[in-house]
């Protein structure tokens, strides 16, 4: 929602009226608990728990990276919070990077930001509601991978076309897409209570077997952790629209988190309860063969739901991502023609279909745990980011206004974890991981070229703009 404000002058007997069109502010605590709710860990919770029990081990150190994990990614909400609230219209980390450090290190949050997170993810939610919508049909086995990225594509498509032409009606089912989430998740721990109400503690009796001690491969469960729960970051961009964001944005940030450890650890116990750690490592539609051993005639519902829920990010995403590059590109740090929108839908459809060609080379060239890994990649050095402006800012404007503060030994110990962190998975990981550094250094020569570069021929401009 939007509101215009006036703002009357005078001039030599003449009256201006000038009209700013400012966000109203209309979203309380309970909007704020709900929006985060529904975004936080997208659908991690169908397909993360392989990667985590891949690296811990064993079901005990999962659960405990789970609930570690949670609270890494609360103290970076909160971080991002401190900063977004003394730029309630700043547009994100980009903006406060750029605004702060300047042009170079503000470009190259926006370049990771699409080629690392965009294209990625895109992907990762189409590839994953494809996967959870066939594989009812295959039974015991698989569905074709080329099948499953030929019906990703289609979603991909589809739903760009959706929101470049009837972006009032994917606004609008948004609210009802993202329930379908609390629905599947609710099934799974329902019937995780029913499995332990019968005495089903066959595969949870020694919780601490086979456990990983090797540092370096548990940090990449923690890894993994800032991807199974991503999407917290939207709070930097509800402060326009929060009544008392001050108050309100903290105290939603602890209850959502609250909430959503709580309901993955529950979901985790209840596949757990059900199925074998074998069983877990070798399926990436976990919820489907969840229920393939509890109930199989609830197979056809998990999968909707769950396909459901990821293309109702997908679809906020494509909403979102697409504003950001937009953005972009109206501080010369894109092409000009990325600006551009329809003056019929006034949407940005340039911006979306670039999005669009990366999300499908991405998709067709990369598999499920890639996409993982490069978002994990740029969501840790996103998050290194904004914890040193936050640090910044206390030791550059120590006496600055700040509705709210976040206590000092957070941001500090967030920095220490993520850089150790990320130092222990690149060793543990270089070729995976190294590839995805080589894509976020490649920034710097496009900086170079497409934004440094002033006296560009005219053929650049008539192409690019």
């Amino acid at each position: 929602m939007a509101r215009v404000v006036s703002q009357t002058t005078y001039k030599d007997d003449e009256t201006i009226v000038i009209e700013k069109v400012r966000m109203k502010k209309s979203l309380n605590l309970f909007n704020c608990v709900s929006i985060l709710c529904s975004l936080t860990g997208h659908i991690a919770v169908f397909v993360a728990p392989t990667a985590i029990l891949k690296y811990t081990g064993s079901i005990g150190l999962s659960i405990v990276i789970w609930v570690l994990g949670g609270l890494m990614n609360l103290f970076l909400a909160l971080c991002f919070t401190e900063v977004a609230i003394m730029f309630p219209k700043a547009g994100g980390p980009y903006a406060w990077i750029k605004q702060e450090f300047g042009s170079f290190p503000g470009f190259m949050i926006l370049w990771g930001y699409i080629v690392l997170i965009t294209g990625p993810f895109w992907a990762f939610q189409s590839y994953c509601a494809a996967l959870y919508i066939l594989q009812p049909l295959f039974v015991g086995c698989n569905p074709p991978d080329s099948a499953v990225k030929l019906l990703a594509t289609w979603i991909i498509v589809s739903f760009v076309a959706l929101n470049c032409v009837y972006v009032k009606f994917v606004t609008k089912v948004q609210s009802i897409l993202t329930l379908t989430k609390l629905l599947a998740m609710l099934m799974i721990i329902i019937c995780g209570v029913i499995s332990v109400s019968t005495d089903s503690y066959e595969n949870i009796s020694s919780p601490l077997d086979d456990t990983i001690k090797d540092p370096f491969v548990v940090a990449m469960s923690f890894f993994f952790s800032i991807f199974m729960y991503g999407g917290w970051q939207i709070v930097s961009n509800l402060m326009e629209e929060v009544k008392d964001p001050g108050r309100d944005l903290p105290r939603a940030v602890n209850v959502s988190f609250l909430i959503i450890i709580l309901e993955f650890v529950l979901v985790n116990l209840a596949y757990y309860v059900v199925l074998r750690k074998q069983d877990i490592l070798e399926s990436a539609t976990i919820a489907v063969l969840f229920f393939e051993y509890f109930y199989p005639p609830l197979k056809p519902v998990i999968s909707l739901l769950v396909a459901i829920t990821a293309i109702g990010v997908l679809n906020a995403s494509i909403l979102g991502h697409s504003r950001v590059l937009f953005a972009g590109a109206r501080n010369n740090h894109a092409p000009l023609f990325l600006s551009m929108i329809s003056l019929k839908f006034l949407t940005p459809w340039p911006a979306i279909f670039v999005l669009m060609i990366w999300s499908l080379i991405m998709l067709l060239s990369g598999e499920l745990f890639t996409f993982m890994e490069l978002i994990s990649l740029f969501s840790a050095l996103l998050s290194l980011s904004v914890v040193i402006v936050l640090l910044y800012l206390r030791w550059k404007q120590p006496h600055a206004h700040r509705p709210y503060k976040v206590y000092l030994f957070i941001p500090i110990s967030q920095l220490v974890l993520l850089v150790i962190m990320l130092l222990l998975c690149v060793y543990q990981e270089p070729g995976k991981l190294g590839r995805g550094l080589i894509i976020f250094i490649l920034g710097i020569p496009v900086y170079m070229v497409g934004v440094k570069w002033k006296n560009k021929p005219k053929i650049y401009h008539g192409y690019i703009g």
